[in-house]
């Protein structure tokens, strides 16, 4: 094991053991009489679910390397234990299973003292647990929790030797649209790998917002696997400071759809054609789609970034036009708001000219958990003049 990766590791695991250290002493007054290990695990996991969970994803993430070393390397290299079996080693741990200890706490054990001590930790934690739970779920909020099919290929393209660091950055916004397993071990690899500043701390941060607590490296620490001196060269001097801001603007998407790798790739199962006023409900129906590994285009999910209502152009159009040629059918979310509105009207009559299945689902049933689409026969909604009328509501929001 190198120099740097055995102090990073070994760090990791130090962290561990001095957290659980101190949890340990919050609880031990709270242990039941004659308890056991797996009393001690249980309320680990009660009072500190998050903690405990960040242990579990730090020994499935080293696992995971293990397993790529031993088949191409032949060995392993941090060998981590269970979250189970890395308490057995912690000072404290050690103290509260000793014969001595237990029997201490038999003698002293009192059950209305014990729940009193409980409720009083409860209250302490209950607050910071729930303050995580609503960041975790805001920042799933963003995304869509399944993997598209084309994923492979876009950290194909991001890994590739010619790839630049202008169209990493194009690359990472796509992947951050995407929650799972699979995504975020890429974004592990690139917290400890990357050598760009800007990616490294992107990766950094987008694995903060779902609260795996990595570990930010210092850049001295990052090594550099080349004999070539003129690549060496650039990739200790000038590769790390390189930096681009994405224009977050309807036209640069345009271009990115026209001409970049990561965007021409993609493709969806579901265009969601609905009002803004039903977000609620479409949220609800996207994350039901998501659970059957469907990949849904929902505009303030895929491109928020770049379709803002007070950035509307022909562009935006394009961007959506695109989008729709990309979908292999349209689900229509049925309410009162989508039957009025102008871009529902604009999405149906773009997808009957491409002759694409059309599928209708009413708002009433995702509100009942009832998610059966149906095709969509009606014709309501035709309208020969449908880009001028959308290209005229656009100019009444600017206005």
């Amino acid at each position: 094991m190198s120099g740097v990766t055995k102090h990073i590791y070994d760090h990791e695991i130090r962290d561990i053991i001095s957290m659980w250290n101190m949890q340990l002493k919050s609880i031990q007054e709270l242990l039941p009489k004659g308890y056991k290990n797996e009393d001690i695990v249980e309320m680990l996991k009660h009072f500190y679910p998050h903690e405990w969970y960040s242990v579990e994803v730090k020994y499935w993430y080293y696992n995971k390397k293990d397993k790529y070393l031993k088949k191409h390397f032949g060995k392993t290299r941090y060998n981590m234990k269970k979250p189970e079996n890395l308490l057995l080693t912690c000072g404290e741990y050690k103290k509260i299973m000793s014969a001595d200890r237990k029997k201490m706490h038999d003698s002293n054990y009192l059950e209305k003292k014990s729940s009193e001590l409980s409720e009083l930790l409860w209250n302490k934690r209950k607050p910071k647990i729930e303050k995580i739970n609503k960041k975790i779920e805001q920042a799933k909020s963003r995304t869509q929790q399944m993997t598209p099919e084309y994923v492979d290929q876009l950290m194909g393209f991001y890994d590739r030797k010619n790839t630049s660091q202008k169209d990493k950055m194009y690359i990472l916004l796509e992947l951050q649209k995407y929650y799972s397993f699979k995504i975020i071990e890429f974004f592990f690899k690139l917290n400890d790998t990357e050598l760009n500043k800007q990616l490294r701390w992107l990766a950094f941060k987008h694995l903060q917002s779902f609260n795996y607590q990595p570990r930010a490296r210092r850049q001295k620490y990052m090594q550099v696997h080349t004999k070539n001196k003129k690549r060496k060269h650039y990739l200790t001097k000038i590769y790390p400071e390189e930096k681009y801001d994405i224009p977050k603007t309807p036209t640069e998407l345009e271009y990115r759809i026209e001409n970049a790798k990561e965007q021409k790739i993609k493709s969806y199962d579901f265009f969601i054609s609905h009002s803004y006023k039903d977000s609620d409900y479409v949220q609800k129906l996207i994350g039901f789609e998501n659970r059957q590994g469907k990949n849904i285009f929902c505009d303030w999910i895929n491109d928020s970034d770049y379709l803002k209502r007070n950035l509307l152009c022909n562009a935006t159009l394009k961007v959506l036009e695109k989008r729709m040629e990309q979908s292999k059918s349209v689900l229509f979310v049925d309410s009162d708001y989508s039957r009025h509105s102008i871009w529902c009207r604009y999405e149906l009559n773009y997808f009957k000219e491409l002759g694409k299945t059309m599928y209708i689902i009413s708002k009433e049933d995702i509100q009942n958990g009832k998610f059966a689409i149906r095709p969509f026969t009606e014709e309501w909604y035709l309208d020969s003049h449908y880009k001028r009328m959308v290209l005229l509501e656009s100019e009444k929001v600017l206005s």
